[in-house]
């Protein structure tokens, strides 16, 4: 029995243990689950991202984000706001200190009432809200005031572009869930758009398969877009979905890291498999993957880098050795195995 019980524990050790489950892409704005879950939700989420990939994919956009983007996290930590807020101003002005016809200009597209109730200098020789520093400094305060107040983001930010009694009032009426409220028709797809702008700036391979195609690149042929939902759907009026409560605190993440490879992959063409394998155990939350073992998934070209769909939504991405994510086309081009990093994240649970 003994014998027959060590045989069956080393066949036990031989069996490839794999990863062969998709983990749905879960949709976090500021700490907050987005109820992606909702058909009308997610539909309106990707027609909303479709939309917002001109102008995401814009090169001198990309320039300025990567320029700016450090400038607003820095001043979002030094308020205890979440970083995921760095993203108003590509919806407010696209990096451009244009003034709108109601009056709002700079970066975070600031109302001179407002503007001068922050203490910045607005007149006909000084506007205050063109200075980057200032007019960010300016934001943090109001974002973090109006949160104080309302103490949900999504709402929060529907504030930030309606006015606070406006939304404060619409609160009142409806509930303090955005999703199911009845907004003006551009306050009601505003936070879809933030929320769109991160999406395609932090996990872009993840909805190259929606689209059916590579939406960063020029040379590919997009397909017809789907139909969207309309705000007088009857799914809309009856959803009843989850936010976070007014205490919530943002989750905590936790990063761990793994080596692996891509197999020969100097052919590579914009859209093709690539074979990544591991080079050590990984556990996920779908089982183990010992050493050794590969799989196939789609990359996409972004920006000269490689961005690789493992299928897994944010659970394991795909990283080069520069920490960065996306592998640089010259290296899967030039060599035949190809160093990369699995970076895991994990959502603690709060105590």
């Amino acid at each position: 029995m003994r014998a027959m019980c060590l045989k069956l524990a080393l066949l036990c050790c031989m069996l490839p243990v794999t990863v062969t489950v998709a983990r749905q892409h879960e949709v976090i704005f500021c700490g907050e689950r987005i109820p992606v879950d909702n058909d009308f939700v997610a539909n309106k989420l990707m027609n909303v991202i479709r939309k917002q990939v001109p102008v995401v994919n814009l090169p001198e956009l990309r320039r300025k984000a990567n320029t700016w983007f450090p400038v607003f996290e820095k001043y979002l930590s030094r308020h205890g706001l979440p970083l995921d807020l760095k993203y108003i101003p590509v919806v407010e002005s696209g990096f451009t200190n244009a003034t709108s016809h109601a009056g709002a200009s700079g970066y975070w597209q600031l109302m001179p009432e407002t503007a001068r109730g922050l203490g910045l200098t607005v007149n006909e020789a000084v506007d205050e809200r063109l200075d980057i520093v200032k007019s960010t400094e300016a934001a943090c305060k109001l974002l973090k005031s109006y949160y104080a107040s309302i103490g949900v983001w999504a709402l929060t930010l529907a504030g930030y572009n309606f006015g606070i009694g406006n939304i404060s009032k619409a609160i009142k009426k409806q509930g303090s869930n955005y999703f199911t409220m009845q907004l003006n028709p551009e306050t009601a797809v505003y936070v879809y758009k933030i929320i769109a702008v991160k999406e395609l700036f932090e996990y872009p391979e993840l909805y190259m398969k929606d689209f059916g195609y590579n939406v960063f690149s020029s040379r590919s042929v997009p397909k017809a877009p789907a139909g969207s939902g309309s705000d007088e759907d009857a799914e809309f009026r009856s959803m009843a979905v989850k936010v976070m409560s007014k205490t919530a605190k943002e989750p905590k993440i936790k990063r761990s890291y793994y080596a692996a490879h891509i197999e020969d992959a100097r052919k590579f063409r914009d859209g093709d498999l690539v074979k990544v394998v591991f080079d050590e155990d990984i556990y996920t939350t779908s089982g183990m993957s010992r050493k050794g073992y590969g799989f196939k998934a789609t990359g996409w070209v972004i920006d000269d880098r490689v961005f690789i769909d493992l299928n897994m939504g944010h659970e394991l991405t795909v990283l080069a050795m520069d920490n960065q994510k996306g592998v640089p086309l010259p290296e899967l081009k030039e060599n035949k195995r190809t160093e990369v990093i699995l970076m895991q994240e994990e959502v603690l649970q709060e105590e």
